[in-house]
């Protein structure tokens, strides 16, 4: 299935998971966190280490101004102790404004090894609880709590307070407040101060580049008097002088100075003042497409990772992007990417490594977020245009004043349900819900609304939604339900992502797709599939899409012979193909080069399942025939035990994902073949999983470069005797290996350097049945 990613984001990886079901921790290789050159830590640095070193500290305590550098720091800590610590288990979590207490202990639990289904098992947090504090016993640990805001109790969370281990483990945060340092009992805390006045011109010069200030002398002297406008916040320093990187006109320099000069450090709300210098970016930026893109990522929660992806269609949801739709989609999204970049180059906001194209993440610091809220609300805090998380849903329905200039709402990690007010928000856009919502009836006072999202249960009402005739993204998860025919009321709707949930395609009434007439994105994805559906059904809901006038981009999944009959028809659904799961298709025989034939049409395919594929035919033209891959980024094969190989993926030269399971038959991932160079194959391939495989004997006969691989996972392909690596595979990007600790052992080297450079990144790995199901969701995100 078409997985939403975030499922998979566990065991610290982004895609799948180690499935480990044992408690014991092993020694963990630390991962080094990215960082830019540092500035004026190194006193405070010493200081930290000294503690960290010292006997009779357990809790340290790092306190200052939002945007001084606290997380820097502790991620230089978290570096340190990888290269000068490495008997300690490092355990990274941010805790953020609204600390949840479950997603908490979930990091810390993928962190010690707790696989899924034993802490699946755990009936309450006491059982959780006391089942990370078994993975703790006998083992030095550090504990890094990034943003912490409020008091946490460690023995709540399972984590032993180092003064239980004889202060042999160690508990360090980052804070705004001091006396947080107090209430969390540490024995040391430390301020993070503001630079000195050369400190901070030297990280002024390096964000603006040397280049520049050299340019001309008037800007060396003129980037000394901006450096000193930002007072040593190292925040807003990067953030100014990246907006001033490469202007080399005095006239520009001069008018940006007076800016900050007029605005800033002029109240008494030091927030306030820090907000006016950070602003400065926000005026430079190009245009008002970019600065509206840039606020409404302050919608998402804190320290949230955004998926790219998905805010890009809703910008085009809110109309941020194109007002010319004639323009293809492609364009408008290549025009989303690039606001992201520029936003990036701005600092505005920061990248989160995942080395996967096709589901790019990122999110922003706290304190630009909260200037961007503060931007959103025309720089006042008592107006509110913009309600997250807790603030939302406690708005009474009393607030008649903040419902009337209300523009988005978004609880996307809340437990608490929502009920949608029985009254009028006149100016509400946008509205994100990922939480359970009851009044759903009372959407149809919404009438401007644009951007709806929402992910409940169950959910009474929902044919109100077709009420909302301004309405152009729309994105529904609800459990088992008939999808109202109101829904064709959307007339301008452009973006339909449907997640079906113990429900079939035929709950969809073919009326609302054929009248959807300005759709351009649909993607319909079953999470869990009822079985049994009616064969006609698929094929006459695909003709139906067929017949979209402006319909560019489609992600379906196929499951009937006639669902797939009419794809392999159709050159218009070829053409829109994104993404396409197969599954079932019980007594249906695929011939593999008609269907390899079939995706060589789809110009934008990047994403490609096979689950339980019980006759596929693999003909020996397969070996004859060149295939058109080059947009596919990722592919999902399950259950497929007729495949012996899958060499046609040797013409995807971007792929990035690939898992491989329960296919019987499975001998050889790619066949070698003289005539090719294998410098090629998987030359973009990040993540490797290879799982249940009785029969498998290589991925590849010689080894190969692998110069993108970062993590390979194995599990019972007892056959497998040598991995496709030599010592110079992987350019050290690879930071997993997992498998059994026996097949590891066993294992056969052409090269004997490679068994000795590869040892540290090995992490051995046991899997449960009921947990080897979850391996196949190693799937694709939805968008």
């Amino acid at each position: 299935m078409l997985h939403d990613i975030d499922d998979l984001n566990t065991m610290g990886q982004r895609f799948g998971e180690d499935y480990q079901i044992t408690h014991k921790l092993q020694r963990n290789p630390i991962d080094q966190i990215p960082l830019d050159e540092i500035v004026g830590q190194d006193f405070i640095f010493d200081k930290v280490w000294s503690s960290i070193e010292a006997n009779e500290v357990g809790v340290i305590g790092l306190y200052g101004t939002g945007g001084v550098g606290k997380t820097t720091l502790l991620k230089k800590i978290n570096n340190e102790l990888g290269k000068r610590r490495p008997d300690f288990f490092v355990i990274w979590v941010v805790v953020s404004k609204e600390p949840d207490l479950d997603r908490i202990m979930d990091n810390i639990r993928k962190s010690v090894g707790i696989g899924d289904s034993t802490w699946s098992s755990c009936y309450n947090q006491e059982q959780k609880s006391s089942m990370i504090l078994g993975a703790f016993k006998k083992k030095k640990f550090v504990l890094l709590l990034d943003d912490v805001w409020e008091r946490l109790n460690l023995s709540s969370l399972g984590v032993p307070h180092p003064k239980n281990t004889k202060f042999e483990s160690k508990v360090l945060f980052t804070t705004r407040l001091k006396d947080m340092c107090a209430k969390m009992e540490a024995k040391k805390s430390f301020k993070v101060e503001f630079l000195k006045e050369e400190e901070a011109l030297e990280l002024f010069h390096k964000k603006v580049g040397e280049e520049t200030i050299n340019s001309h002398p008037r800007i060396k002297v003129l980037a000394k008097e901006m450096a000193a406008e930002c007072k040593g916040l190292p925040l807003a320093l990067i953030v100014v002088g990246s907006a001033m990187a490469g202007v080399e006109s005095i006239e520009a320099w001069e008018s940006s100075i007076n800016r900050l000069t007029s605005s800033s450090w002029t109240t008494s709300d030091l927030e306030a003042k820090v907000f006016s210098i950070l602003k400065l970016s926000y005026d430079q930026l190009p245009n008002d497409t970019h600065k509206k893109c840039f606020l409404y990522c302050a919608s998402y929660p804190e320290d949230y990772e955004i998926r790219a992806t998905d805010i890009i269609d809703k910008w085009i949801g809110e109309g941020f992007l194109s007002k010319v739709m004639t323009r293809s989609l492609q364009d408008i999204r290549n025009d989303g990417h690039s606001v992201i970049a520029k936003l990036k180059l701005c600092c505005l906001l920061e990248s989160v490594e995942d080395d996967i194209v096709m589901i790019r993440f990122f999110k922003m610091h706290d304190m630009i977020r909260d200037m961007a809220l503060w931007l959103a609300c025309d720089q006042d805090k008592r107006i509110k245009k913009v309600l997250t998380q807790g603030e939302a849903i406690t708005l009474s329905h009393d607030d008649v004043e903040t419902r009337k200039i209300i523009e988005r709402i978004s609880i996307i990690a809340g437990r608490e349900t929502w009920f949608v007010p029985p009254i009028n928000c006149p100016n509400l856009v946008t509205l994100l819900l990922r939480c359970s919502s009851k009044g759903l009836e009372n959407i149809k006072y919404m009438s401007k609304l644009k951007v709806l999202e929402l992910n409940a249960t169950h959910v009474h009402g929902l044919g109100e939604i077709g009420e909302l005739g301004r309405l152009e993204y729309l994105s529904l998860r609800i459990y088992k339900t008939v999808y109202p025919q109101e829904l064709k009321n959307l007339k301008i709707l452009k973006v339909l992502n449907l997640y079906l949930n113990r429900s079939s395609i035929g709950m969809i009434p073919l009326e609302v797709i054929s009248s959807l007439q300005q759709l351009k994105v649909l993607r319909v994805h079953n999470e869990i599939p009822l079985v049994g559906e009616d064969s006609k059904v698929e094929g006459e809901f695909l003709k139906e899409v067929e017949c979209l006038p402006k319909i560019e981009e489609l992600n379906v999944e196929i499951t009937t012979k006639n669902g797939l009959n009419k794809l392999f028809d159709s050159n218009k659904l070829q053409s829109c193909m994104c993404a396409l799961h197969l599954e079932g298709l019980m007594d249906t025989i695929i011939d593999m080069h008609l269907l390899l034939a079939c995706i060589s049409k789809m110009k934008q395919f990047r994403q490609f399942a096979m689950w339980r594929l019980t006759r596929v035919m693999e003909d020996s033209c397969i070996y004859n025939t060149t295939y058109s891959l080059t947009m596919l980024q990722g592919v999902s094969i399950v259950g497929c035990n007729s495949l012996t190989h899958i060499t046609w993926l040797k013409y995807a030269p971007f792929l990035q994902l690939l898992v491989i399971r329960d296919c019987d038959s499975m001998e050889q991932v790619i066949k070698e073949d003289e005539n090719v160079d294998s410098s090629s194959i998987f030359s973009s391939l990040v993540n490797l999983s290879l799982y249940w495989m009785p029969k498998l004997e290589s991925i590849h006969k010689t080894a190969l470069s692998f110069p993108s691989l970062k993590a390979i996972r194995i599990y019972r392909c007892s056959n497998l005797k040598k991995l496709s690596l030599h010592s110079n595979s992987t350019k050290h990007k690879l930071t997993l290996i997992s498998g059994e600790e026996d097949w590891w052992n066993n294992l056969e080297w052409d090269d004997p350097a490679a068994k000795y450079h590869f040892q540290s990144k090995f992490q051995p790995s046991a899997m449960l049945i009921k947990d080897a199901t979850l391996a196949a969701g190693l799937g694709f995100p939805f968008n």
